[in-house]
């Protein structure tokens, strides 16, 4: 048998509806979140319902709207904006930009400085791993960040790069799978998502480094 590791959330919802169990999710970590999304997302039917199961359910919460993918300057604008008022976790409801962005706040409010001064390749420090509790639940298919430790974080211009903020830590500890979060999207999304997933388990399946347990997940999601 070959030697492997995996690292997992510490839990994971799957099913339809169980986004609207967000706020329940929330009461474990407290009562004062800051929530990441989209435009998308807060024009669906979802969003008022979660809106009014927050408020019910006495959380205090701030939105945070993003597009496109996480920069340095955003990251560091919005860490330094919440940094002092007390969130105790972290939501992002969204696509890849917005679970990544809600994975790197969670890690940057606990410590000072540019994000950029922790990313791989780029950066001169380590992360402690410290972080805010976060809850990540995706509305699109293929980018996974719902399960992994790394926020990709790009900078724009003449040297630009994209680069991972990486710590086991930072797996989402909750991952909401919620399939009626996807029925609002429009169909060329729909498809080139769907290709995106359908490549990173072709890939995942066929890597050097892949071990039982992936090959189990891959195949599944292939089929």
């Amino acid at each position: 048998m070959m030697n492997f590791s995996f690292v997992f959330n510490k839990e994971l919802f799957f099913g339809a509806g169980r986004a609207l169990e967000i706020p329940q999710f929330v009461k474990k970590f407290g009562n004062n979140i800051l929530l990441i999304t989209n435009r998308s997302t807060a024009k669906s039917p979802f969003w008022e319902k979660l809106q009014s199961s927050l408020e019910n359910n006495g959380i205090s919460y701030v939105v945070e709207f993003v597009s496109g993918e996480p920069s340095v300057e955003s990251i560091d604008n919005l860490a330094g904006r919440y940094c002092t008022v007390g969130i105790e976790c972290v939501v992002s409801i969204g696509g890849g930009s917005a679970i990544d962005t809600g994975k790197a706040l969670s890690a940057m409010l606990t410590v000072n400085g540019s994000v950029a001064r922790y990313l791989e390749g780029v950066g001169d420090s380590e992360h402690p791993g410290t972080k805010i509790p976060f809850i990540a639940a995706p509305t699109t298919a293929g980018t996974g960040s719902e399960a992994t430790k790394n926020a990709v974080i790009s900078s724009i211009g003449r040297n630009g790069y994209k680069k991972s903020l990486r710590h086991n830590n930072f797996i989402p500890d909750i991952a909401v799978l919620d399939p009626e979060l996807s029925l609002s999207l429009a169909e060329d999304i729909t498809v080139s998502t769907g290709m995106d997933t359908f490549t990173q388990l072709l890939g995942a399946y066929t890597s050097t480094k892949a071990n039982p347990l992936t090959d189990s997940l891959a195949l599944d999601g292939l089929r």
